[in-house]
């Protein structure tokens, strides 16, 4: 195991135990006082065999340092926005939990696309790298419009941001990516938030990232 990964799965138990929150940040203003994750993690960390089914379930591996996320701290749950989504038997596993887990939101995007609703037909799964000439530079950022029956290969649902805006991680590049509406019916956009989950997660711990 990378000792960075050790370092920063370290930061984030001290964080949650020095905030007396171990939850997705979007719901610590909900939380009443007597709230569980006040005092721990709603998930213990990810087993070996739990990790090797939602890779068999992905069909490609999980990037290495959420799967390093999932093994030492917990299997999802806590984190920026709603909180990470969880590997197999993981947060988003129970029925009243508002998330999915990140293997059930790959399925249903590779089977309806970006919403349910929003088309009719199968999904076409496309490779970001080979994408560039649909990103378009607009309000001092660059994004990416596809259409909602397109979704990108291996683009992993992270968690809810709030407002329709989801957190992805790409799992062929490591870049953590805002998939949010565009504004019109026929397509969404993707943004960058940052070029590693490593990154995303020290804005975090540093409260830098919003939410």
């Amino acid at each position: 195991m990378d000792p960075a990964f050790t370092e920063l799965c370290h930061h984030i138990q001290e964080k949650c135990c020095r905030d007396g929150w171990y939850g997705g940040t979007l719901d610590l203003r909900y939380a009443r006082p007597d709230h569980p994750q006040r005092h721990s993690f709603a998930y213990p960390p990810a087993s070996e065999e739990q990790l090797r089914a939602t890779e068999a379930a992905l069909r490609f591996p999980l990037p290495p340092v959420l799967r390093t996320l999932y093994a030492e701290v917990a299997n999802g749950g806590f984190g920026p926005g709603g909180g990470i989504q969880g590997a197999l038997g993981g947060y988003g596993s129970r029925p009243d939990e508002p998330a999915r887990t990140m293997v059930d939101d790959y399925h249903r995007h590779c089977q309806v696309g970006y919403t349910e609703g929003g088309h009719h037909g199968p999904v076409r799964l496309v490779d970001l790298a080979k994408t560039a000439e649909h990103w378009k530079r607009g309000s001092g950022k660059e994004d990416l419009l596809l259409p909602h029956e397109v979704w990108p290969q291996q683009l992993l649902s992270l968690e809810d941001l709030g407002c329709c805006m989801q957190a992805c991680l790409d799992g062929k590049t490591g870049r953590v990516l805002c998939v949010a509406p565009s504004g019109n019916d026929e397509e969404y956009e993707i943004g960058l938030i940052a070029p590693s989950l490593e990154e995303y997660l020290e804005r975090w711990l540093r409260e830098d990232v919003v939410p």
